[in-house]
């Protein structure tokens, strides 16, 4: 049984998790850090991610009150079954 010889990576991987590392890897079985490699977003892009959310839920609730008001803005298509004599 040549499965049972090889170790699940499911398991692995949780032991990393878990900080006992990988017996077999050897040294150096943290994972890295990545948090520094992560841009932080200056004022700028905070205030137009502002603008842009607001001005779509503005547009989204005037989506939604028209629906409201006028109903669908067409009628949802209707399935059609064929009816014959012999299925009567």
């Amino acid at each position: 049984m040549a499965a049972k010889e090889l170790p699940d990576i499911r398991l692995v991987e949780r032991a990393q998790r878990k900080g006992k590392g990988n017996p077999s890897s050897g040294a150096g079985g943290e994972l890295p850090d990545l948090a520094a490699n992560v841009a932080a977003p200056s004022a700028e892009d905070l205030d137009k991610l502002r603008a842009d959310l607001a001005s779509e839920q503005e547009l989204r609730t005037r989506r939604i009150e028209r629906f409201i008001k006028e109903g669908p803005l067409r009628p949802a298509p209707r399935a059609v079954i064929p009816v014959s004599e012999n299925d009567l």
